[in-house]
């Protein structure tokens, strides 16, 4: 831990940045979101959300009370101020959904307790008194234009139109809470949001620490006022700090007024509430003429998917999942067990949640060459989707890669995202993709080694040989790409493209090494896929969709 305060040139004052993670949650969420009488279930949340921070930490001897070592006395003002040794950012993260169901009447409790961001340095009130000031509420007590922000993040819905406009009586403080020197320091905060592999960020609150109406000081006397002992190392925080205006607003609760706007993003993308791969960017600092700046670093990290522990993600129903888009309804998927594109599509429908019946075409028996097969996929392959559309209208979709890509149109607002939206890595995921559908996988179908079979002095085995090399040729193209993504020097994620959960390139590659080893390559010589496979295995989309689980596995 640092101390003292940092100075530099960027931003926050101070050039230390460091980007840890943090996982998407699981817990109880309202299953009805009008009418809590129908209970709950256990799922990820879906309304992730940061609180803009500024805490604290205890300093000095606990406030002992002489009878006993676990009872503490109430700490007067200036005792307070005295044992506060420095603050630091902290980024009170929230799972809005999970909160929705436990605050009333329990308040916030696993909706909070799964993470806390705090920033690299530890400031001093000594380093911080230059930038003293005035609260923005100016004395304490009477009639003030105040913010609105703050409550509701911490889930009062105190109405009004999200301008933090309207006339409020602010509270007097009790005799031991008054402050003769009472006031803030004029700490610039901001948050920025940078999807993931996004290059820019985008700045999406700025406030100030001065917007806070009680004191540090004030909440620790507050805090110990029942004889609470405070110990060297205790750490509180402010509260999400919000100001009046919009742009002021220290979550996303409140900036997208509890999800009623958008909050738009350079490079196009819109957020109401965090997606994985999201990197949260808190900074702070003070600065003034003939003073320089001081800093407090960055308080850094990045949504990482969730994990649905305590229970098997292979008995997680993600089918059961209610369809958000009711026009496209009654999905078969006509497949075989060891088909890698019917594997590819399995996977898509696993991450939508889309429920589906499965129809096999035996490969070994010829089925696909049948009459009534051959009818809805000239080409003669597996897989077809078939779903009713509006209805009344059976559509038929041959080839996985337009499946995936109907999936991701139709069902852009349900289960997870199989294709980036920032163009380059879209780009970059289609190669993926395309290296395995177009340059590899068609070259070992049982169609084509049979023709290499069939010619004319062929020996016995070619097919075989035919269908290895395509892969290891494969293979060894998807390794140079992939590779960068995955360097000690990258701070990327374990999927395909560095991501903190799969996409398009993830899906293609797992079934593509299930038949390189099917050819007895050796996938050793392949250390980052074997990487990405290792991430792939244990994500839910992947559980189930595997060629072992399929009803027609022999």
């Amino acid at each position: 831990m640092k101390g003292g305060g940092g100075s530099g040139d960027g931003a926050g004052g101070d050039e230390t940045t460091v980007m840890s993670t943090v996982r998407r949650p699981c817990g109880q969420l309202q299953i009805d979101p009008l009418d809590p009488m129908k209970g709950s279930t256990y799922g990820p949340c879906k309304l992730m959300d940061f609180e803009l921070e500024v805490a604290f930490f205890v300093g000095g001897s606990t406030n002992r009370d002489n009878h006993g070592e676990n009872s503490g006395k109430p700490l007067t003002i200036a005792q307070a101020r005295d044992r506060i040794f420095g603050y630091v950012l902290m980024n009170d993260w929230s799972a809005r959904d999970i909160q929705k169901w436990e605050y009333v009447p329990l308040g916030p409790f696993t909706s909070k307790n799964f993470a806390t961001t705090i920033s690299t340095w530890v400031v001093t009130p000594m380093a911080l008194e230059p930038f003293r000031c005035g609260t923005s509420a100016g004395e304490q007590g009477g009639t003030n234009q105040g913010s609105v922000g703050t409550e509701l993040s911490e889930g009062v819905d105190v109405g009004g139109d999200g301008k933090g406009k309207g006339k409020k009586e602010d509270p007097t403080p009790l005799e031991y809470l008054r402050d003769p020197n009472y006031g803030s320091y004029d700490v610039s905060l901001s948050v920025s949001l940078q999807p993931e592999l996004a290059s820019k960020t985008t700045q999406i609150c700025h406030s100030n620490f001065k917007n806070m109406y009680w004191s540090s000081v004030q909440q620790l006397a507050h805090h110990s006022v029942t004889g609470c002992p405070m110990k060297a190392g205790d750490l509180l925080a402010s509260g999400t700090i919000s100001g009046k205006e919009r742009n002021n607003f220290g979550s996303m609760l409140e900036l997208s007024w509890k999800g009623t706007r958008e909050i738009a993003l350079d490079g196009g993308e819109v957020r109401k509430f965090l997606k994985d791969g999201d990197a949260v960017i808190m900074e702070g600092w003070c600065a003034k003429e003939g003073l320089g700046r001081v800093g407090f670093g960055q308080c850094s990290a990045r949504v990482l998917p969730a994990i649905p522990f305590p229970y098997d993600s292979r008995q997680i129903e993600v089918a059961k999942q209610p369809q958000s888009n009711q026009r496209y309804t009654k999905f078969k998927l006509y497949g075989f067990w060891r088909s890698s594109c019917a594997w590819r599509v399995r996977i898509a429908l696993s991450a939508k949640g889309i429920p589906h019946e499965t129809v096999s075409i035996n490969l070994f028996e010829k089925d696909q060459t049948k009459k009534d097969h051959a009818s809805a996929n000239p080409m003669k392959q597996v897989p077809v989707l078939e779903f009713v559309d509006g209805g009344d209208t059976v559509v038929q979709i041959t080839q996985s890669l337009a499946i995936i890509e109907f999936l991701e149109l139709a069902f852009a607002n349900q289960g997870g995202q199989l294709l980036p939206l920032d163009h380059v890595a879209r780009a970059k995921a289609k190669e993926v993709a395309e290296v395995v559908n177009s340059g590899t996988q068609p070259l070992q179908n049982l169609s084509v080694m049979d023709s290499v079979e069939s010619f004319a002095g062929s020996e016995k085995g070619s097919g075989m040989k035919f269908g290895k090399q395509a892969n290891e040729n494969g293979l060894s193209s998807l390794e140079a790409i992939l590779a960068p993504y995955h360097t000690p020097s990258t701070t990327g994620g374990p999927f395909a493209l560095g991501t903190h959960g799969p996409n398009l390139a993830d899906i293609c590659l797992i079934p593509q090494l299930y038949n390189a080893r099917r050819f007895e390559v050796d996938c050793s010589r392949y250390p980052t896929l074997l990487k990405i496979e290792e991430a792939c295995i244990g994500h839910p989309w992947f559980c189930g969709a595997e060629p072992e689980s399929q009803p027609d596995y022999p």
